[in-house]
């Protein structure tokens, strides 16, 4: 419960102390005066409770009012990951606020750990002449892809790469591609390698 700076009636005797004083400017509970300085000092209390509770706001994990106003700046939901609760889309705030930069292979695995995915992100690097000779060849292209192998996701059969999905890709891993492609570096693209879940 939010609790305001000043009662109602704390402002009236504010506001009755900067009234002049005299016979002409009666104090009395029943005074016109009275009845008009405390409507005045109602919609002043209002205004401070007003004000207390928007200072609980200025922190995303505590906001509800300003919800939708921390949900347009961080640019939130993402990739049609819309929560339907309160709860979940404050939690959805917080971890966007909350985020550092950076894309190496552990902090993509974290990401997609962020969003319930079981992930390995591989960078795999080209053959020079330094490295053994029984280290693969890979094609040009792998310069500049990570390889993505999703774990444990139902109904996923196919490889894709880059943004393409396939209707045999589940509609979960859509908006795990949808949200990776969304922070990788530009020039960079992934390749997503998804494990067949084993049948019980």
């Amino acid at each position: 419960m939010v609790v305001s700076a000043q009662s109602r009636d704390a402002w009236l005797d504010v506001l009755q102390q900067l009234m002049p004083q005299g016979m002409a400017w009666s104090r009395d509970n029943d005074a016109n005066q009275t009845k008009l300085l405390r409507a005045l000092a109602k919609h002043l209390a209002e205004l401070d409770t007003s004000c207390d509770s928007m200072a609980r706001e200025m922190l995303p994990n505590q906001t509800q009012t300003l919800l939708e106003d921390y949900e347009q700046y961080l640019g939130l939901p993402e990739c049609e990951n819309a929560s339907e609760t309160i709860t979940d889309r404050r939690q959805a705030v917080v971890m966007k606020d909350r985020r550092k930069g950076g894309l190496a292979t552990w902090q993509i695995e974290q990401l997609a750990a962020d969003l319930g995915f079981d992930v390995t992100v591989e960078e795999i690097f080209p053959h020079h002449c330094l490295r053994d000779c029984m280290y693969p060849l890979h094609p040009e292209r792998y310069r500049h892809v990570l390889r993505v192998t999703v774990h444990n996701l139902p109904n996923a059969r196919m490889t894709c790469l880059d943004h393409v999905l396939t209707p045999l890709v589940s509609n979960n891993a859509g908006i795990l591609e949808c949200t990776l492609n969304r922070y990788k570096l530009a020039g960079k693209y992934y390749e997503f390698i998804y494990e067949q879940q084993e049948a019980n």
